[in-house]
C-alpha cells in the first residue's frame, strides 16, 4: 500500500506542531483520524515515525529522514492548490501590515519581491505599531503581519525571525556626554515615541524604572520619521530601533551607549492559519531574507 497525501500531511503537521491535537486542529479533523492516518503511513513504511515525550510527539530517526520529503510534497500540494484562482486562500489579495520601523527599513523590498513573484497580487498595506497590528490581527482584520511580540490567538501561525537593537538616539549638537550614559543623564530631556499601547514606551519605562527613576517629559508620536527629524533638530532624545537611524559619518545622529542595556524585542511574522498556503509561505520567506539581509535583526 502507497502512502496518500492526507497521511503525509498529517505526519507534516504533527512533526511541525509537535502534538496529534494541534495537528487534528490545523486540519480541522478529529484526533483519531490523524492517529489512524499515522498508523497506516507507518504500517505503508514499515517503520515507527513519532515517539511520545510526556505531551509531545517526537520524530523518531526514521521521522526525521521522512520530513524533508513530507515537507516537499506538502508544498507542492499548497502550490498546485494556489494556482487557481478559486482556491487562493488569499482570493487574490493580500492584506498585509508591519510597523513604522520595517516600513522605513525593509518594505521597499518586500514590495518588489512580491510584485516580481506575483504580480497579480492586490495588496492593501497597514502601517501602525505592533500592538495595534496584534489587535487587527486578531480580529481577521489582516492576512499577513510582521511585528514584535506578538499577542495571538490559536488561530494564528507565527515565527521568529530574531530580536532587534533598540537604542537612545539624540542629535550630536545635545549636550550628552561621551561616555556610557544612564537614567539620571536623559531627566533633563524632553523623550519621544509612540504613543500607548507601544512596546518602545514599555521598553522606555522599564530603562528608568530599573534604577527607580520616574521617566521624564514624554512626548508620543505614531510616526517613527517624525520622531527622527525631531531628535535630529535637537528637540529631545528618542529610544529607536537603531536599523532605522542613519549611521554614516556626516549623519546628525548618535547612538548612545546605554547602561543598563535596553531589552530586545522579538520580531516575528505571523498570518491567519486559514490562510496558509504556497503564496503565505513564500511571502514569509521572502520577509526572512530581507530581515537577514539587512542585518535589521540578530540572531537569539
Amino acid at each position: 500500500m502507497r502512502p496518500t497525501l492526507v497521511q503525509i500531511e498529517a505526519f507534516y503537521w504533527i512533526a511541525r506542531l509537535g502534538g496529534f491535537h494541534a495537528a487534528a486542529a490545523r486540519l480541522n479533523i478529529s484526533q483519531p483520524t490523524v492517529t489512524l492516518r499515522i498508523r497506516a503511513l507507518e504500517q505503508a513504511l514499515g517503520v515507527i515515525l513519532f515517539e511520545k515525550v510526556g505531551r509531545l510527539s517526537r520524530l523518531t530517526p526514521n521521522g526525521r529522514l521522512l520530513l524533508p520529503h513530507a515537507e516537499r510534497m506538502v508544498g507542492l500540494a499548497d502550490e498546485i492548490q494556489s494556482r487557481s484562482p478559486l482556491r487562493d486562500p488569499l482570493g487574490g489579495e493580500l492584506r498585509r501590515c508591519a510597523p513604522d520601523s520595517f516600513g522605513l527599513v525593509g518594505l521597499p523590498h518586500l514590495r518588489a519581491a512580491i510584485r516580481s513573484a506575483y504580480p497579480a497580487l492586490r495588496v492593501a498595506l497597514t502601517i501602525d505599531n505592533s500592538n495595534v497590528l496584534g489587535e487587527k490581527l486578531n480580529e481577521r482584520e489582516l492576512d499577513f503581519a510582521i511585528l514584535a511580540e506578538p499577542q495571538v490567538g490559536g488561530h494564528i501561525a507565527r515565527e521568529s525571525f530574531g530580536t532587534i537593537e533598540v537604542g537612545w538616539v539624540a542629535s550630536k549638537h545635545l549636550p550628552i556626554p561621551d561616555r556610557i550614559i544612564r537614567p539620571t543623564d536623559l531627566v533633563g530631556f524632553e523623550v519621544f515615541t509612540n504613543p500607548e499601547p507601544s512596546n518602545l514606551l514599555t521598553l522606555l519605562r522599564q530603562w528608568f524604572a530599573s534604577e527607580h527613576i520616574d521617566a521624564p517629559k514624554i512626548s508620543t508620536c505614531n510616526s517613527l520619521s517624525v520622531i527622527l527629524g525631531l531628535t535630529r533638530a535637537g528637540a529631545g532624545v528618542s529610544l529607536l530601533p537603531t536599523a532605522i537611524v542613519p549611521r554614516h559619518p556626516r549623519s546628525a545622529f548618535r547612538v548612545l551607549r546605554a547602561q543598563p542595556q535596553v531589552g530586545r524585542p522579538r520580531m516575528y511574522g505571523a498570518y491567519q492559519l486559514e490562510k496558509a498556503g504556497a503564496v503565505t509561505a513564500a511571502i514569509m520567506e521572502m520577509t526572512r531574507s530581507i530581515f537577514v539581509r539587512s542585518d535589521w535583526t540578530l540572531k537569539g
